[in-house]
Parts: C-alpha cells; sequence; structure tokens
C-alpha cells in the first residue's frame, strides 16, 4: 500500500497530479488519514489558519456518515454505493457496515485517478468491496459497470451515499438531477445518505467560509456550497429520518451536544431520507 508521507516517484499512481492539491487527499489530511502528499497539506493549512474549525468539521462529516451507514446496515441494507468515495482511510465504509454484518456489500465510485489507485490497493483481494472509476454524475456508466453488476443487486434496497461530494458538482441542476436519477434506480426501502455544505447562515462570512470556497478553486476540483432549501429539495418525495435535516454534528450523536458559540457545525448540512 503506498501512504504518501514517504512516498516515491517511482510509487507514486501515474496520472496523479503532484503539483496540485487534490480535495480527496485534503480530505484525507484533515480527518487524520495518511494518503495525502505535501502540496494537499499546505493547502489544508493556508485552510486552517483561515478556518481553524475546518478539520473539526470534516470529522463531524465522517462520524455523520460512520453513523448513518450503521443505522442503514441495522434497518437491514446489505448494498451500499458510496458516490464521489475519495480514499478509503481510517474506517471506509465497507468497514462500518461490516461491523454489522460482513455479507455487506460497498461499491465506491470516484473519478479522482489517486484515490481510485488508493482503492484498488486497499480493496485487492477483498470480497464484497470494490471501486468504480468513473464520474459519479454519469449515472448510467456506474450502475452498468461490471463491478456494479456484480455486487449490488438493484431490485434490493441500496443505500446512495452522496457525503461530502455533490458540492464538487458546479452545476446545481446537473447535481439534482444526478441525485434523481439515481433515486430513480433504486427500490422502495432504500436509503439517501446525504451532506452538503452550506450558505444558509448569516454568520457565514465571519466564519470565512467564502473565501476557502474560493480556495478551492486552486484544487483539481473546486467546492461550491447550497443554500438549505436547495439541500432540503434533494430530499423532497424521501422519508426523513428523525432529526431530519440538521447540521452533522447533531444528527444522532453518540453523546449529548449543546449549541454553543462554535460555529463550525454550521458548515455541513446532513440527513438520511428513506425512498418510500
Amino acid at each position: 500500500m503506498f501512504l504518501v508521507e514517504g512516498y516515491q516517484a517511482s510509487e507514486v499512481p501515474p496520472h496523479v497530479d503532484l503539483e496540485r492539491a487534490s480535495p480527496s487527499r485534503v480530505y484525507d489530511y484533515l480527518i487524520g488519514g495518511g494518503c495525502n502528499f505535501a502540496v494537499d497539506r499546505q493547502w489544508a493549512e493556508q485552510a486552517i489558519k483561515r478556518m481553524p474549525w475546518i478539520r473539526a468539521a470534516a470529522r463531524s462529516n465522517r462520524a455523520f456518515l460512520r453513523r448513518a451507514v450503521r443505522m442503514c446496515a441495522e434497518e437491514g441494507v446489505r448494498q451500499f454505493l458510496d458516490l464521489g468515495s475519495g480514499i478509503p482511510t481510517i474506517l471506509s465504509v465497507h468497514e462500518m457496515a461490516w461491523q454489522v454484518d460482513r455479507d455487506c456489500r460497498v461499491v465506491y465510485v470516484d473519478n479522482e485517478r489517486v484515490a481510485v489507485a488508493h482503492s484498488e490497493l486497499t480493496l485487492a483481494g477483498i470480497e464484497g468491496a470494490d471501486i468504480i472509476e468513473a464520474d459519479m454524475c454519469d449515472v448510467d456508466r456506474v450502475l452498468g459497470d461490471p463491478v456494479c453488476q456484480r455486487l449490488l443487486d438493484l431490485d434490493r434496497p441500496i443505500a446512495l451515499l452522496a457525503t461530502a461530494s455533490l458540492y464538487y458538482i458546479p452545476d446545481a441542476e446537473l447535481a439534482a438531477r444526478t441525485v434523481d436519477r439515481y433515486l430513480d434506480a433504486v427500490p422502495s426501502g432504500s436509503y439517501l445518505v446525504l451532506s452538503h455544505a452550506t450558505l444558509g447562515q448569516d454568520r457565514r462570512d465571519a466564519m470565512k467560509l467564502s473565501r476557502v470556497l474560493e480556495m478551492t478553486h486552486s484544487l483539481t476540483s473546486a467546492a461550491t456550497a447550497r443554500t438549505p432549501e436547495w439541500i432540503a429539495g434533494l430530499l423532497a418525495g424521501l422519508e426523513l429520518v428523525q432529526p431530519g435535516l440538521v447540521y452533522t454534528s447533531f444528527w444522532r450523536p453518540e453523546s449529548l451536544r449543546a449549541q454553543d458559540d462554535t460555529p463550525w457545525h454550521d458548515a455541513m448540512l446532513a440527513a438520511v431520507g428513506r425512498k418510500p
């Protein structure tokens, strides 16, 4: 497995851009992973100087994903499609699901070469989990891929994971249409697990989120935050799992969380919806 702190040039997968920070590697660094380059760490540290809470926000999002995956598995879902999966790191989705049932199957989808290369190495020889290199917006390509056909049964409930990924789709209509098409393709009893950066708080500018969003234009993909109303629209027609659309740290926390003056949790909204 290639871990990046000690990367040698010969170990870097082909077509990996070493000159620009990538969203998946920056996120990996923020949540404490090891698959990131110096350029990613430098970008992340600049972002942390502007938003000291950004590392906590990233880890809160990852913790939400873990809780949501566990909930879906406990509700009987045994299939997971992770859209814009990034780099499997720390506790990967298949490991989260396997804590409930080892028969769970996971298909990761990403179009960033380094994320795919690391996934291929991580998942080599593992039954029940694999990676598709594809744009998540190319729904036919994803669902028709041999990996998806082998691991997922579209006639049985699937948990669609779109956490911290839709905001890298700059076209809001395309992002919403992509979600709709996946939901149309899966049966009743399937779930959408969603998190997205939001513009809804008045103190957004005080948090300097807008400046960091501008910074993402130097990444291999730029991020776009959206309003709570737009994010809620993605869940239309679904049965919202309690507590509904909330900030990541307030979605079924494992310990009581009090509202306080720290703004970091206001960066990301999260929800889980069930297809009736």
